[in-house]
């Protein structure tokens, strides 16, 4: 994985598991993997709305999203 990817992921899952803990720090590690801050912003965006949505999801007792049998996803094509 290339460090602007890992960087990307660390961040989501820091934003994920531990909110209250991201700070500026964080936005230099984005900004030094090369992320600007307008996708600085729409990273987070992203995550969050994931976040709350999954979230509200399992609140409401909504069965988890399952993969159907046999599904086939565009990554698995060589």
């Amino acid at each position: 994985m290339d460090a602007k990817t890992h960087a990307l992921l660390s961040y989501a899952s820091k934003l994920t598991e531990t909110p209250s803990m991201v700070d500026s720090e964080d936005m230099e590690k984005l900004r030094s993997a090369g992320w600007d801050d307008k996708a600085i912003w729409e990273i987070t965006a992203l995550a969050s709305f994931f976040n709350f949505s999954g979230r509200l999801e399992a609140a409401s007792g909504l069965p988890p999203d399952e993969i159907p049998e046999g599904a086939k996803f565009a990554e698995g094509r060589s």
